[in-house]
């Protein structure tokens, strides 16, 4: 069986006048996009207090990836849910509540770190 001659077929420009009519946008599309919302601080302040930064874009909360014994994560699991909690929700209280327990010790900590 003979083999086909392709060489005679100029693709360079089916490819490019492909791909710059399927990135090209429309005038239409440029004329409805919104314009990004900003928040000033006390609302970006407002967000991160209550933890409800979805949605709002640069306001993000800090993050932390922690891993848990096995007991402690089956606690956390438990009494989140007994408590109709999230996980972070959860965390975050009992990191709350251990803060106003100890704050004479946590101010001692902010005082020496200062002095170093």
């Amino acid at each position: 069986m003979a083999k086909k001659d392709f060489s005679n077929i100029n693709t360079g420009n089916i490819y490019s006048d492909t791909i710059a009519q399927a990135t090209q946008e429309t005038p239409a599309a440029q004329e409805t996009r919104k314009e990004r919302k900003t928040y000033n601080a006390q609302e970006a302040a407002e967000f991160l207090r209550d933890m409800k930064t979805a949605g709002h874009k640069g306001v993000k909360l800090p993050r932390i990836n922690l891993a848990f014994s096995p007991d402690i994560y089956e606690y956390v699991k438990t009494m989140s849910k007994a408590a109709g909690m999230t996980y972070t929700e959860f965390i975050n209280k009992i990191l709350q509540d251990h803060k106003a327990n100890h704050a004479d010790v946590y101010q001692q900590a902010l005082d020496i770190r200062k002095s170093l």
